[in-house]
């Protein structure tokens, strides 16, 4: 038998309490003096190398650091990739793990793993996409953390999973066993192009809330979980369309009923919104 799984470090399991995350979320909203918030905005930037010149307003003119951070881009900063045979990433981030679900299990990092079961949210919302294939878009602080539709089709299910709020970075990965499947998440399935797939927005340390298109509820609020739902009407989306936002930064999971899928370039490599990810295998 295999070793047993060491729990997290103390410090970072209270770290990844939602009540810390909500106590960000607090903070980051607050309306204080324009010259505090302005400060506070030159600093991250500067911290974190951010390209404001995307942006769609000027640094002083965001009212919150939230509305800095979950900030628009200019129209026409971006050109989505309309290839049929190509799915362009649905936000920025790094692409920093893909591969099969022959198995029904994801890799984490070398040697970790978790299951597509526990990642959606139930062994039948699992079913449509065993031996198919999975990719993880990682979005660093600097990123713009706004997630659009990487395909046309129409979002017909979705689950809402409380759980913790651990960091998605390298720490996190390193030191929290089945990570993305025990943060909380939103789960939406879909009927694409491409065939069956779903859309993870998986929640991390300070992320206030995740917003989607197709609710009106907020994550991270206290709410008990959704169970599978169906969404009535059904939801469409062109390529390129909003699907929803981050109030800081983490992670977008795409899963695939489709095996031959790969992605555009060597692992791990830079994505930006728009551009292309993962293309359909040459036969």
């Amino acid at each position: 038998m295999p070793p047993p799984t060491p729990p997290p470090p103390k410090w970072l399991t209270l770290l990844s309490h939602p009540k810390v995350s909500q106590a960000v979320g607090v903070l980051v909203r607050t309306r204080a003096p324009r010259p505090v918030i302005h400060a506070a905005i030159q600093a991250f930037c500067k911290a974190y190398r951010v390209d404001v010149t995307e942006a769609d307003r000027a640094l002083d003119d965001y009212a919150t650091f939230q509305d800095f951070f979950t900030r628009r881009l200019k129209p026409g900063s971006r050109e989505i990739s309309l290839d049929s045979g190509v799915l362009p990433s649905p936000s920025d981030g790094k692409l920093s793990a893909f591969g099969p679900l022959g198995r029904g299990a994801l890799i984490q990092a070398k040697g970790v793993e978790y299951t597509l079961d526990a990642l959606l949210g139930g062994s039948d919302d699992a079913d449509p996409y065993r031996g198919g294939t999975y990719a993880v878009v990682y979005l660093a602080p600097y990123n713009y953390h706004r997630v659009h539709s990487p395909w046309d089709g129409d979002i017909v299910r979705w689950r809402y999973i409380p759980g913790a709020l651990y960091p998605v970075n390298a720490i996190g990965i390193k030191h929290v066993h089945g990570l993305f499947a025990r943060n909380e998440r939103i789960v939406a399935h879909c009927d694409t192009e491409l065939g069956p797939a779903a859309m993870v927005m998986v929640g991390a340390t300070c992320v206030g809330h995740m917003r989607v298109c197709f609710t009106q509820r907020a994550t991270n609020e206290g709410q008990p979980g959704t169970g599978l739902l169906e969404v009535q009407p059904r939801y469409p989306q062109q390529r390129g369309d909003e699907f929803g936002v981050f109030e800081m930064g983490s992670t977008v999971v795409l899963v695939f009923a489709r095996p031959d899928l790969e992605p555009t370039a060597a692992l791990p490599f830079q994505a930006r919104w728009g551009a292309p990810l993962l293309r359909v295998r040459p036969t």
